[in-house]
């Protein structure tokens, strides 16, 4: 059933030509883009707590999503039944294992969340940023690059992680010493997170000697993504304990907070490939995602709060 609806979507796509296929893979990855900004924005400028929220889902939605890759290692649609033939300009962004989909995971955290917060006030609004969500979850189909199973357990895992989240802050709400035991959980649930995805067996299967999908690539990204969360985790601990800044703020200062984060972020996933000799792939995507992490939730707030005293 699935490859028959992959099947009509591909005659569909074959129809509109580049053009078509044009907007859909920008349209799609502007989407899970713009997803992955808004909760560090909405940190940063708009509502410090609920931009907390958003990024401990974020966080723990990529963690769901790596481990179910690399656990269920599903190979990508068009490798199941040839004839399934996915966009070639697709292919940049849909490497690896196709179960589940991360870009509809990703814009389900942020667009989720959106969603279920404006429907208390404007249902035009909640129906609007659900429907982005849906829009994401068929344009990975229409593209090629995933199956409907892998865009609804996308979504289906990320609409789990919000009220778990949402829980999780209540109860660390009542007593700021549970950071420490959080923060200890989360330590060891990472480690052992990547003790397994180091040791546990992979695919091997081969088309003329070259690898279906190379098991090291996927390692790196989950190391990447693992390093990330747990970045996030630590630096939201941090900042929760030394500095405990406040959206309250002019306009300029909302657009210097951005700025400073968002291009810190991009200097810091550049100049670290410079360390890949020394720490090897792996551990290089570790140290990536760990320090992008810290970066945005504790090193950026504490810049600006710096630097806003000063003024």
């Amino acid at each position: 059933m699935d490859i028959e609806i992959l099947l009509i979507l591909q005659q569909l796509r074959d129809r509109l030509g580049y053009m078509g296929e044009w907007i859909a893979i920008n349209l799609s990855d502007a989407l899970a883009a713009i997803a992955i900004v808004i909760p560090f924005i909405t940190f940063w400028c708009l509502n410090k707590k609920r931009g907390q929220l958003m990024l401990a889902v974020f966080a723990g939605s990529l963690m769901i999503n790596q481990i179910l890759k690399l656990a269920c290692a599903v190979y990508r649609p068009w490798i199941k039944d040839e004839r399934v033939q996915p966009g070639k300009m697709s292919l940049r962004s849909a490497t690896g294992y196709s179960f589940p989909s991360s870009h509809t995971q990703v814009a389900a955290t942020a667009y989720g969340d959106l969603g279920i917060e404006t429907a208390k006030t404007s249902k035009k609004m909640s129906i609007f940023w659900f429907s982005l969500i849906l829009w994401e979850g068929f344009l990975r189909v229409f593209l090629g690059v995933h199956t409907p199973q892998d865009v609804l357990v996308g979504m289906i895992s990320a609409f789990v992680m919000i009220p778990v989240c949402s829980r999780a802050f209540r109860w660390l709400a009542l007593d700021r010493k549970r950071d420490i035991w959080f923060g200890a959980a989360c330590t060891a649930f990472t480690a052992v997170s990547i003790i397994w995805a180091l040791n546990k067996p992979y695919p091997m299967d081969t088309v003329n000697g070259v690898l279906l999908v190379d098991p090291e690539n996927m390692v790196k990204d989950f190391m990447l993504s693992c390093g990330l969360s747990y970045g996030i985790v630590t630096g939201g601990i941090l900042e929760h304990t030394f500095i405990g800044f406040g959206t309250e703020c002019e306009k300029k200062q909302k657009l210097l907070r951005a700025l400073i984060g968002l291009s810190g972020a991009g200097v810091i996933y550049l100049a670290t490939r410079l360390s890949v000799p020394l720490l090897g792939a792996l551990y290089n995507s570790l140290f990536r995602g760990f320090l992008i992490g810290l970066w945005a939730v504790f090193l950026t707030p504490l810049i600006f709060t710096k630097l806003e005293k000063k003024n």
